[in-house]
């Protein structure tokens, strides 16, 4: 694998930085905030924005992502890849945790193996499910020494796969690959809860004070392998759930950086700073969309559910809701991760939408009347309450649906949609890798809590089997295609929108990358004089 140098980027960044800030109250410290309590900071555990933003403060897999989303070594220096790119052979560089302990990759294939446990597995479960075995020790059918992931010395970590899988390496610098420090996990299962000299990381910064629903505070550490490239003293996040508070703490200097990832941006806020020099504006390959509830009616219908997908119109919520230019989805994927530029359905045709609600009954045997209300679930989100809003104008007046809109703080509300507790609500979603497998591994299995929309189709399930064997990148892209284009055919989820996002950056803070995964990294940034 190509190399990617971000030891000349990080050098480049810092010239002219110093370590004296202009403006803000901590000494060269980047201040932020974001709008909902951390649950955890297990990077098992924690796996949702923007939690998992700021798990990658403080933790580092075998791999890290660069500004555009390229990958490079983080952990591991170097790897071997077997002929039938199906073995992985990891050579670990001196590395350590913030108490001085050695990283190693016993603790890569600790960390690995419980999170597939069946005992202890979590919602990051799915994301090993390219390792041999994996999948199959979630659902208890063997054992958790059968998993392919085999530490043959501290500095050796091997790797089987299920399928010769091209993004292999772009998924060990997702958060869930990181390492935990086995002894004192095995000693202290809760470590993470607090803080505490049981608490270790392995990233550029540790945690330093955690003041739960407060505040918390990172440091540097200077363990990490690459601190010398590290030229903050920290991050303090403050937990502030009113985005106005968040942008006028902006204002007044308390605050370094504002906006997404961290958190969202109210839409008034960004209407009104369009023109600031210190916005950035990044194209993602990020979608809101709706995941439904097929396992209950009327979304168990899928004419039903193409009813009120074609009678969306995204044009008039690209041009007049979302905040800054978006472009209606049509489909899953979009820009580095596009598979096709195929329009799936026609966006806001209503005499199809009629068609589709008349067949929907007709099979269900109700009327409007026996199906009306419907609820959409949202968070308590600014943006979010503006797009359900229009869709609940939109789809009374072209299909006579009575939308009720129900609203939770976003801990409840992520719960409910996890444990299937709601009949249709939105989502932002992303993709953690530069390929388009993530997004459409979403809805591989019912039985993955990401697939919020319960929906399972063993065709489906058969054209992504098949891109993960074919090594010709074409195919590949064919079965993927395929894949997506049933996907909208079943309508298993509604997208509306793939989205920009921006952020607010001190003109004095240097080296902040925001990349179209929507992934940020502070680990290069510094504060020019």
């Amino acid at each position: 694998m190509k190399k990617i140098g971000l030891l000349l980027i990080a050098l480049f960044l810092c010239i002219s930085c110093s370590k004296k800030e202009k403006g803000i109250k901590r000494e060269n410290m980047i201040n932020m905030s974001i709008n909902a309590p951390v649950r955890s900071l297990d990077p098992r555990i924690a796996i949702e924005d923007p939690i998992v933003h700021v798990i990658n403060m403080i933790y580092e897999g075998l791999m890290r992502l660069g500004p555009h989303g390229e990958v490079d070594f983080g952990v591991a220096k170097s790897v071997d890849v077997s002929e039938d790119k199906k073995r992985y052979t990891f050579h670990l560089r001196d590395s350590y945790w913030s108490n001085g302990d050695p990283v190693t990759a016993y603790d890569f294939e600790y960390a690995w193996k419980k999170s597939v446990n069946p005992l202890y597995s979590k919602g990051g479960a799915h994301t090993f499910y390219v390792i041999k075995n994996a999948q199959a020790c979630v659902e208890k059918k063997v054992d958790v020494d059968d998993v392919g992931v085999k530490a043959l010395d501290e500095k050796t970590l091997t790797v089987e796969l299920e399928y010769p899988i091209p993004y292999f390496l772009s998924l060990c610098a997702v958060s869930t690959f990181s390492p935990i420090h086995c002894e004192i996990d095995k000693k202290n299962p809760q470590w993470a809860n607090d803080v505490g000299d049981h608490f270790v990381t392995n990233g550029p910064f540790a945690l330093s004070f955690w003041k739960k629903g407060d505040e918390i505070v990172f440091r540097k550490n200077p363990k990490y392998w690459d601190s010398n490239h590290v030229q903050i003293d920290g991050i303090r996040i403050l937990i502030v759930s009113d985005p106005h508070t968040q942008y006028l703490m902006y204002e007044k200097g308390e605050l370094n950086y504002f906006g997404v990832p961290m958190n969202s941006s109210p839409v008034d806020v960004v209407e009104g700073i369009l023109q600031k020099d210190e916005l950035v504006i990044v194209d993602t390959c990020g979608v809101y969309w709706y995941f439904m509830n097929t396992e209950k009616p009327p979304f168990n219908n899928k004419n039903f559910r193409k009813a009120v997908a074609y009678a969306i119109n995204r044009k008039e919520l690209a041009e007049n809701i979302f905040p800054i230019a978006a472009t209606p989805a049509t489909g899953i994927l979009n820009g580095i991760l596009a598979v096709s530029k195929d329009r799936y359905f026609e966006d806001g045709n209503v005499d199809l939408a009629k068609k589709y609600l008349d067949l929907a009954l007709q099979e269900m045997g109700a009327t409007l009347d026996e199906i009306n209300p419907i609820v959409i679930s949202q968070t308590i989100t600014p943006i979010v309450s503006r797009v359900n809003q229009a869709v609940q104008q939109q789809l009374h007046d072209r299909l006579g649906l009575v939308i009720d809109i129900r609203q939770a703080e976003w801990p409840v509300y992520y719960d409910n949609m996890m444990k299937g507790n709601f009949t249709i609500g939105g989502m932002a979603w992303r993709s953690w890798i530069t390929d388009p497998i993530y997004m459409l591994n979403t809805f591989r299995n019912k039985s993955v809590q990401a697939n919020m929309s319960r929906w399972e189709n063993p065709l489906y399930q058969q054209l992504l089997e098949s891109s993960d064997c074919e090594i010709d990148q074409a195919k590949r892209t064919e079965y993927l295609h395929q894949a997506e284009e049933l996907l909208m055919e079943d309508m298993a989820v509604i997208p509306l929108c793939f989205y920009k996002v921006c952020y607010l950056c001190k003109s004095n803070l240097k080296g902040v990358y925001v990349s179209p995964l929507r992934e940020v990294d502070f680990r290069y940034a510094c504060f020019e004089d």
